[in-house]
């Protein structure tokens, strides 16, 4: 994995310089595609899983503008905390840039509750996390309230670790989700007792890891916030909506003025002419016009049933079939 610098206003993007073409995808709430124990951004065919580590220490650090390369679908894991994404960024260095930056501030509460999590953030001069950390039965239960700034990110919550309690560990190994974890990297926690190969960094690792995890998601919103989070037990799941809520709130002052104004002209796409430009839309997640489509499956009517396709997702299409009314 390689750290590069960006222009402003660019914001974070992973480039996988592994796969053809080398996709990049902008590490926005938008392009996430799962949240299973970590969290994917996805475009057309390229995938980028376990990003929320990489993401909390650009947001530790308040770097806005940044490029990562990625030859696997992975960041490295490392010791399992940002402590070494942490050295790669102070080896750099960090320079401003011209542009103003320009932070979120929420400007009303938003709540969120699950079957397992609760999570709300509430207006703030400042980006704070209050987090309580606990599983299911209340053991470990730990919590923690925290301003997050450069000096506090690096030295109360860049090191914690990542961690599971055994019982997960199965169910993990079989879905694929762990195949570089090992107590190099992880605390598992057995019944009472704590196993890892170091004593713990912080007495409450716990807790200041899912505060990293949560630091790391709600970068994906875009822009920093200044809001007060506050969290029970949250997952990335929680996390990303919590995310999307706030978008959402962001977005609503622009639908408002837009409101009052005529929509702008729409432009007309330019045609897809040739299959290697169809190719390089379909991994870029683009749409697909009847032109495209038939560019891409060998089919004419009435066996063509698709006459346009609005979103890839890997190896996922939605489309659209007209239906005419003799079918």
């Amino acid at each position: 994995m390689t750290f590069l610098p960006a222009p402003p206003n660019s914001g974070i993007r992973f480039r996988r310089v592994d796969l053809e073409g080398k996709p990049e995808i902008d590490a926005r709430i938008d392009n996430v595609t799962q949240t299973t124990r970590s969290t994917t951004l996805g475009k057309g065919s390229a995938k980028i899983q376990t990003v929320e580590h990489v993401l909390a220490t650009f947001a530790g650090y308040q770097v806005d503008n940044a490029i990562v390369e990625l030859d696997s679908s992975e960041p490295p894991v490392a010791d399992g905390s940002a402590r070494e994404y942490c050295k790669m960024i102070e080896s750099a260095g960090v320079v401003p840039q011209a542009e103003l930056r320009e932070a979120y501030s929420v400007t009303e509460p938003l709540e969120l509750q699950t079957s397992e999590s609760l999570v709300s953030v509430f207006p703030h001069e400042r980006f704070k996390v209050s987090c309580t950390s606990s599983d299911a039965e209340g053991r470990f239960s730990q919590f923690l309230s925290i301003e997050i700034s450069p000096e506090t990110w690096k030295k109360d919550v860049s090191q914690a670790r990542t961690f599971c309690f055994f019982e997960e560990i199965e169910y993990l190994i079989k879905n694929g989700l762990i195949k570089g974890g090992s107590l190099e990297n992880a605390v598992i926690i057995r019944d009472d007792a704590v196993l890892t190969t170091e004593p713990l960094r912080y007495p409450d690792e716990f807790v200041r890891h899912k505060i990293l995890d949560l630091i790391g998601d709600l970068y994906l919103v875009g822009r920093p916030i200044k809001g007060h989070v506050v969290a029970v037990r949250p997952s990335h799941a929680s996390n990303c909506e919590l995310a999307r809520l706030i978008q959402i709130q962001m977005r609503k002052p622009l639908e408002a003025m837009q409101t009052f104004f005529p929509p702008p002209a729409v432009e007309k796409s330019t045609p897809l002419t040739d299959q290697k430009s169809v190719i390089e839309a379909v991994r870029s997640g683009d749409s697909l016009d009847i032109d495209a489509v038939m560019k891409i499956l060998p089919h004419r009517y009435p066996f063509l049933m698709i006459d346009k396709v609005t979103k890839i997702e890997g190896n996922k299409i939605t489309a659209v079939k007209n239906v005419t009314v003799n079918e």
